[in-house]
C-alpha cells in the first residue's frame, strides 16, 4: 500500500470515527469537513489526535445539551404545605393507583378540587406524584416527565374513547365524562372501604 493511499485510508477512518456519535445531517457534514482538513494537512498531530479532540468536543457538547435540557425542563407552579400534603395522601389512598393514566387522572381530579390552578400540566402531575412517593403511598413507579405527558394526552385522545380529560391552553382539564368516571371510582372506593371494614 502506498504512503498516500495509507494516509487517505487513515484519514477516512479517523473522520468516520470522530463523527460516529453525531446524528444526521451533522454526521455527514462533519465527516466531509474533517476529512478535508485531514487530507489538506491542516491537522498537525495526525488523525488519531484529531479523533481524540473531536470526541472530547462531542462529550462537551453533549453535556452542555444535557444541562440546557435540565434547566429548561418545565416545572409546576404547585407548592403544597404540610396540611395539603396530608390531604393529598388521604385523598389518593382511597384509590388503587396503578398505571400512569390512572394516577394522572386521580391527581388531575385532586388538582381540580383542592388547588386553584385552572388546568394541569405534566409537570403538575409529576410534582403531585413525587409528593405521594415521599409520603410512601403505594403507587406504580413512573420515572419520566414524558410518561405523564403521554398519560395526559391518552386520557384526552378521542381515539381511545375515554376523553376523561380535555386539552385546555397548555394543559388539561377534567371533562364532563371524566367527572362521571371519577364519581364511579369514588363509589367503587367507598364500597371497597366498607367491605374491608366489615372483614
Amino acid at each position: 500500500m502506498s504512503a498516500d493511499l495509507k494516509r487517505m485510508t487513515d484519514a477516512v477512518r479517523a473522520a468516520r470515527d470522530a463523527v460516529a456519535d453525531l446524528d444526521e445531517p451533522l454526521k455527514t457534514e462533519g465527516f466531509k469537513i474533517l476529512l478535508e482538513k485531514l487530507l489538506s494537512g491542516d491537522v498537525e498531530q495526525g488523525p488519531v489526535a484529531e479523533v481524540r479532540r473531536s470526541r472530547r468536543a462531542n462529550t462537551k457538547v453533549k453535556s452542555a445539551v444535557r444541562k440546557v435540557s435540565r434547566t429548561s425542563r418545565p416545572t409546576s407552579s404547585l407548592r403544597l404545605d404540610v396540611s395539603a400534603l396530608k390531604a393529598l395522601k388521604s385523598y389518593c389512598e382511597r384509590f388503587e393507583l396503578q398505571g400512569s393514566e390512572q394516577i394522572a387522572f386521580i391527581l388531575a381530579n385532586y388538582a381540580r378540587e383542592h388547588t386553584d390552578i385552572e388546568f394541569v400540566t405534566a409537570a403538575d402531575i409529576e410534582y403531585l406524584y413525587r409528593q405521594l412517593v415521599s409520603q410512601r403511598v403505594k403507587v406504580s413507579p413512573v420515572n419520566d416527565l414524558s410518561d405523564w405527558t403521554r398519560a395526559l394526552n391518552w386520557l384526552a385522545a378521542p381515539s381511545r374513547r375515554k376523553e376523561w380529560l380535555a386539552k385546555h391552553q397548555d394543559g388539561h382539564i377534567v371533562s364532563n365524562s371524566g367527572l362521571l368516571r371519577f364519581h364511579e371510582l369514588e363509589e367503587l372506593a367507598a364500597q371497597k372501604s366498607s367491605t374491608d371494614s366489615k372483614d
